[in-house]
């Protein structure tokens, strides 16, 4: 199953597993992500957000399945691009385009991806 707007992709995605938790105006939750890019996320998580809602993801880079202090949390600001609720105990997925990307975020991006990647 595609999600709407998969094809819409304009950079390309790394498939890696980090911690991440999102802030909505609803509340906090922790989720994974499934694939990143300079662009956008794929989470997953309990619940998927509606599409078109805002959201703040914190990205942590994971180290032997810790969270690695030495690296602090990145913070992205982004909205819902498309979200597919869990079914038959699979997560909810969603689709999170970056928005308001300064040049010092999109650097300190770029590097994460880098070291994810790596």
């Amino acid at each position: 199953m595609n999600p709407r707007g998969i094809d819409a992709r304009t950079s390309q995605r790394v498939a890696v597993r980090l911690s991440a938790e999102v802030h909505h105006a609803a509340g906090s939750f922790t989720a994974l992500t499934r694939d990143l890019s300079v662009g956008g996320v794929c989470l997953e998580a309990d619940r998927a957000l509606p599409e078109g809602d805002a959201l703040a993801v914190l990205l942590f880079l994971v180290v032997d399945d810790v969270e690695d202090a030495a690296h602090p949390p990145l913070e992205m600001k982004g909205r819902v691009a498309w979200a597919v609720p869990g079914e038959g105990g699979e997560p909810a997925r969603m689709g999170v385009r970056f928005e308001s990307v300064s040049p010092p975020q999109l650097e300190g991006l770029s590097r994460f991806l880098r070291m994810v990647s790596g």
